[in-house]
């Protein structure tokens, strides 16, 4: 089943690449918080994006998949949330057996996503706009893997995503190390747990995110962070 007319047949055309860039999203390094831009963005990049993303040496998707699978049964249900063309999916995957779903902004990249047979299901949502259009409590985990860079408010999400998994169940997240000093993300990790919104079991030091793409290589990392939640 999709949603909000996410199409698993829908081509990328030929002529759209990523150099196709629409106003308001003028680099990668740069990023948007414009919805429309990131949606036409990612639309346009969806044919090519996994052969860029190895050209680029990009391992975040399977180092948080490594990660968050010992977390994980084969009962659980996951939801992967930007999940663009499915490269979390498929590494979870390589790691073990489970139900994983699929929310995204962009139709060609979750037509993409759709072609491995890896996801169970898929959503077309803005993530700009909440709440989520899920239950309490629906998930096992979810994962945002190179997300939180295209959302104005990083903290209501996040809020957001603890709703929606149930207690105990797991949240897997990354941010650059950039964006991490901006949105004050140390104050957030205290904040929330004391709160009692989750339990931090693990945040990395910060890693390479794009070693071979020159506006990434020398100057932006990321940060993985694993969280219970409560």
């Amino acid at each position: 089943m999709q949603a909000d007319g996410a199409d698993a047949n829908d081509e990328t055309p030929e002529d759209e690449t990523p150099d196709d860039k629409p106003a308001g999203l003028a680099s990668l390094s740069s990023g948007s918080t414009d919805s429309a831009a990131v949606e036409a963005h990612y639309d346009g990049w969806a044919k090519s994006y996994d052969g860029d993303l190895e050209a680029w040496l990009y391992q975040t998707p399977e180092e948080a998949a490594a990660a968050l699978a010992p977390h994980l049964t084969e009962a659980d249900t996951v939801l992967d949330i930007g999940c663009g063309t499915g490269l979390l999916g498929r590494a979870l995957a390589r790691h073990m057996s489970c139900r994983i779903e699929g929310l995204d902004l962009s139709a060609k990249s979750l037509a993409a996503a759709a072609k491995p047979g890896v996801y169970s299901m898929f959503y077309r949502h803005d993530l700009q706009k909440l709440p989520l259009p899920f239950a309490d409590d629906a998930f096992a985990a979810a994962a945002m893997v190179g997300v939180l860079t295209y959302i104005e408010e990083p903290q209501a999400l996040l809020e957001e995503v603890c709703r929606i998994v149930k207690p105990g169940g797991h949240l897997l997240f990354t941010q650059r190390d950039d964006r991490w000093q901006a949105f004050e993300f140390d104050r957030l990790m205290v904040e929330f747990d004391k709160r009692g919104l989750w339990t931090a079991l693990g945040m990395s030091e910060p890693r390479p995110y794009l070693p071979r793409n020159a506006e990434f290589a020398d100057s932006i990392k990321v940060i993985h962070v694993l969280c219970r939640i409560s």
